[in-house]
């Protein structure tokens, strides 16, 4: 185990476990503090993601992720915010992106249906969507903040380049007023989550601003943790075992094994097996299997 002052610590977390992992866009359920607790389990299990995470703290530099599928990128952000009592805010990258939406989005049809209605608000304020970073900077109560930028290379290449302005000086103009400016001060940062596909290259000058990590695909012991945390007393040990050597047998069969089964998927077919009574071996569990697991990886032609 590594040793060091931890200012994020999995073990301090309150439920008494490891934190909590999975798959998917991650976030809360209803607004900030509040998280889907079946679907964005994250163990932390591995001490160099850790301290990977204390590092971008107490550096205030952004922490760019990457990694196979089902690594658990997109959920990490939201397991570190509940672990550490922060709010949450979440933007998911689009090919339509723009810089400015991570700051605010103008809604010009709202403007100019009010116009034609002749109920124009003067204050411009009005016609401004706060963006996830806006809202980390003006959090609530002067409270901290996890933001989550997932999937980046997904945009223009010039967005990447567009967040170092406001990440490194912590404020940025407010768009109708260029007298004024949104800002926080350094003990009250957000901690910036960015998770990267590798489908495109990033600046080389935003990734010298960025603490980098690569998860890797989960192994058998940690889908067993990762069952165990999400079922708790519904965990059966034999056949988590077994649902797992199912997706370790998926990867051999693959050229590029990384692009096996998530830790998301695991939990499908693991309760699916559960509930409804479907034990590994049957010709049962090879349709269950087809439908969770597999799902046309391995290049066959789908049947009936």
């Amino acid at each position: 185990m590594l040793r060091y002052d931890k200012e994020f610590d999995p073990r301090s977390d309150g439920s008494g476990s490891d934190g909590s992992e999975g798959d998917g866009p991650g976030g809360p359920v209803a607004g900030p503090g509040r998280y889907a607790a079946d679907d964005e389990v994250y163990v932390f299990d591995d001490d160099e993601v850790v301290l990977a995470v204390n590092v971008a703290l107490k550096t205030g530099r952004p922490l760019l992720l990457f990694g196979p599928p089902g690594s658990g990128k997109s959920t990490l952000a939201p397991n570190v915010a509940r672990i550490l009592g922060w709010e949450y805010y979440a933007h998911v990258v689009t090919a339509r992106t723009e810089p400015e939406d991570l700051l605010w989005r103008f809604d010009a049809l709202k403007r100019l249906n009010d116009a034609q209605a002749k109920q124009l608000v003067d204050d411009m304020g009005h016609y401004y969507t706060r963006g996830p970073l806006w809202r980390a900077f003006a959090a609530p109560g002067g409270k901290r903040s996890v933001v989550l930028i997932d999937e980046i290379d997904k945009a223009d290449p010039d967005l990447p380049n567009s967040l170092l302005g406001p990440l490194g000086s912590l404020s940025f103009p407010v768009p109708w007023d260029d007298e004024q400016s949104v800002s926080v001060p350094p003990e009250r940062a957000p901690f910036v989550v960015i998770t990267t596909n590798d489908e495109r290259e990033l600046p080389r000058p935003f990734l010298r601003r960025c603490i980098v990590f690569e998860l890797r695909s989960p192994t058998k012991k940690h889908l067993l943790k990762v069952a165990g945390s999400h079922l708790g007393e519904r965990y059966e040990p034999e056949l988590a075992d077994k649902v797992a050597e199912h997706i370790l047998d998926v990867r051999k069969k693959l050229e590029d094994p990384a692009a096996g089964p998530s830790t998301a998927e695991y939990l499908d077919a693991l309760k699916a097996s559960q509930q409804l009574g479907v034990v590994p071996g049957t010709p049962e569990w090879a349709a269950l299997e087809a439908v969770t697991l597999r799902k046309r990886r391995d290049g066959a032609e789908p049947t009936g």
